[in-house]
């Protein structure tokens, strides 16, 4: 639930909790971004929040943040949510405007170049973590549509240095997205080739024929070259 403005931001209590979250998000590896790909269950700000956090973090990873700059980044990722983050589409600038995040970045002494990578990456991977998933008003967009209309606005609306290591994190077939391959089979992309970005290694769970498997077949599409995805698919399989 988002506080009031007239609450006081208990910044050591935000920076405790992102603390403990930081090591189980790095041991995880790719399977953390697996799980930010599901459905809400409930309140969509809550899930989210915490999926932008996650997601954050996860790109901080990947540009080698120390540590307490990995609890900055995702603080300032939880904090996103009070100004507004059911409002799809908040920019860098507009982030850094919000009072809570002026409050957390005066108080951490945030130094200006880490400020303003840290909310690239959050307005980024907020609007990636949006339109990948479905809202009342809307249905969900295609992983590989909104990183292609992330690309086209990098130059004008987001930084390009970040919006291409975001790329290389995603991939094109984000993990947890379906595909269906050149052999009318579907299958689901459960981990990212990083030298094969379009060869994912997947599970197959419908054959050529629409039948579900009874056992999920584990596919390596990088050492089957006879293999290829045809297609990804908006929508997981009946």
């Amino acid at each position: 639930q988002r506080r009031s403005e007239k609450q006081e931001l208990d910044i050591e209590e935000v920076c405790r909790f992102i603390g403990k979250a930081v090591e189980p998000i790095a041991s995880a590896n790719d399977k953390i971004i697996f799980l930010t790909t599901g459905a809400y269950l409930k309140e969509y700000l809550c899930y989210h929040t915490v999926n932008v956090a996650i997601l954050a973090i996860k790109v901080g990873l990947n540009l080698k943040y120390s540590s307490e700059q990995l609890v900055n980044l995702g603080a300032l990722a939880l904090l996103h949510a009070l100004t507004g983050a059911e409002d799809e589409g908040y920019g860098a600038q507009e982030l850094q405007r919000q009072e809570f995040i002026q409050k957390f970045i005066q108080a951490r002494q945030l130094k200006e170049g880490f400020v303003k990578e840290s909310l690239s990456i959050i307005a980024i991977v907020d609007v990636y973590e949006s339109l990948t998933h479905m809202r009342s008003y809307r249905q969900r967009f295609m992983p590989h549509e909104v990183l292609k209309a992330i690309i086209l606005a990098s130059e004008k609306v987001f930084n390009p240095g970040i919006v291409k290591k975001i790329i290389e994190i995603f991939s094109i077939y984000p993990l947890g997205s379906f595909v269906r391959l050149n052999t009318e089979e579907v299958a689901q992309v459960v981990r990212i080739n990083k030298d094969f970005p379009l060869r994912p290694q997947v599970d197959i769970l419908i054959d050529s024929r629409g039948k579900r498997l009874k056992e999920k077949k584990a596919v390596d599409l990088s050492s089957h070259l006879n293999l290829y995805i045809k297609e990804p698919l908006l929508e997981s399989p009946p």
